[in-house]
This record gives C-alpha cells, sequence and structure tokens, in this order.
C-alpha cells in the first residue's frame, strides 16, 4: 500500500512536489528580478556620470553661480565719480570699481581699479581682467568733444577665466525712462525700460544691466543650458526723459 504523502503516479513525495516552480512564476520572477537589476543599473550609472562631470570640473550652476556672484560684486562696487567712463557692447563691459584685487601680487585692501569682463569665442569662455589706476580719474567735460579716454592711465592687466564651455555671452544695459506730466492724485504708472546692446562713455550709468549666459555640457555637445541675471544700478545712475534717452541713444554721431 502507498502511503497518502505520495504521489501515485511518480512516487514522489507530494510536499516536495507542491514546493516546485510553475513556468509562468518562474518567468515572472525573471521578469521583476530583470528590471530591478535594470533600475539599479540605470541609478548607479546616472550616479557615477554625474560625480565624474563634477570631478571633471563642469557644474553649470556652480559655474553661472560663480560668475554672476563676482559680477554684481563688482557691479556694486563701482565709483560714482567714473560713471562717465562706463562703456560696453553685447559682449563685453568695462567699469571702474573699487574692490580687492584677485591678484594676490597686488596686497590686500580695496583699491581703483578698471575691470573688464569680455567673451572669447575661440576659447569658449568669459574672461575676466583687472587693472589698477595709477592716475586720477578724469572728470566728466563739459564738451563732449574734448573728452580724452586715453589720460586713464592703467597698470599690468591681471586677467583669469571665470567661466568655460561657455557658447554665448549676451550684455543688455537697461534704461528706465523718467516718469513725465506725474500728477499727485494719479497711481504710479509702470514704465517699459529700454534694452540696449551697446553702452558709450559720457552716457552715464543705466539702470541696470542683462547678462545672458549659454553653456555647453562637455559630455553632450548637443546639451546647452541658458541662464540670466539682471543686476541693478544701485546709486549715480540718473533718470532721463524718454525723448532725451532716445535722442542719446538713437541719434546717430
Amino acid at each position: 500500500m502507498i502511503p497518502a504523502c505520495y504521489n501515485r503516479k511518480t512516487a514522489v513525495p507530494i510536499a516536495a512536489w507542491r514546493a516546485g516552480f510553475t513556468l509562468v512564476e518562474l518567468l515572472v520572477a525573471t521578469i521583476l528580478l530583470s528590471t530591478v537589476l535594470s533600475s539599479v543599473y540605470l541609478l548607479a550609472h546616472a550616479s557615477l556620470r554625474a560625480w565624474s562631470v563634477t570631478e571633471g570640473g563642469f557644474d553649470v550652476y556652480r559655474e553661472a553661480r560663480s560668475a554672476f556672484t563676482l559680477f554684481g560684486h563688482e557691479y556694486n562696487n563701482m565709483t560714482a565719480r567714473a560713471g562717465h567712463l562706463f562703456e560696453g557692447d553685447d559682449r563685453s563691459i568695462t567699469m571702474f570699481v573699487i574692490a580687492q584685487p584677485m591678484d594676490l601680487d597686488e596686497g590686500e585692501g580695496r583699491r581703483l581699479m578698471q575691470v573688464r569682463y569680455s567673451y572669447n569665442r575661440n576659447k569658449r569662455t568669459l574672461e575676466r581682467s583687472e587693472a589698477l589706476v595709477q592716475t586720477a580719474l578724469p572728470k566728466r567735460p563739459s564738451d563732449p568733444k574734448k573728452f580724452d579716454r586715453g589720460r586713464v592711465k592703467v597698470g599690468r592687466a591681471f586677467k583669469e577665466v571665470i567661466a568655460e564651455n561657455v557658447t554665448r555671452f549676451k550684455i543688455r544695459y537697461i534704461w528706465v525712462p523718467a516718469p513725465e506730466n506725474v500728477k499727485d492724485d494719479e497711481a504710479p504708472r509702470i514704465i517699459p525700460p529700454i534694452y540696449t546692446d551697446r553702452h558709450h562713455n559720457l552716457w552715464g550709468l543705466p539702470q541696470g544691466v542683462e547678462l545672458t549666459i549659454t553653456f555647453r555640457d562637455p559630455e553632450d555637445r548637443k546639451q546647452t543650458y541658458t541662464l540670466k541675471s539682471t543686476f541693478p544700478t544701485r546709486g549715480g545712475a540718473h533718470r532721463m526723459q524718454k525723448s532725451a534717452l532716445e535722442k542719446m541713444i538713437f541719434e546717430e554721431n
């Protein structure tokens, strides 16, 4: 007589027969295991790639934050008495600031410097140069024709790269016209600003400057990141009537 714990056809213990996997269960387990392993691989690959990019020196937000912070610090430390020497175009800007030189050979302490930010298209870099002012700054002349930019004497230029992998650098100068025909019983009106891509000597300081930087991922040349920041002028920026402002900006010399 065959015990009840055995299968009559195979003589295999029923407990052992019931402990196996069916083909469907095996396939489901294989799919789930493959899904988990794929997720772990993708997560590990993404983490290693992000780590290698960061270790390699490229972090778009760090690059932009560093450039914007440095420019904002120096823009806020411009000397108002050199506002008529402020100049630039859509790819470079020159200003006179009172700040600590980045050239360690110049020692410590705030100094009057000529600082220039510019875009090097060939190297795809945003560059900064500083030079100590060695003579008194010329005053704003009453006659623009008598203005001599060459009277500003500066020392040796100290240059450095403040951002890499830059594919585009754009500067815009912001002018906000002064309100006209203002009445005491009227609410303030929003005046649209005027944007220009150049700034000449003797124009004075604008109400602000807008910087736009586009970075390219060195690991993926098709991937770009564009960041923009606006820097208001803290002092020395006088608002002009719209008619006078448009005449200064758009009238051909």
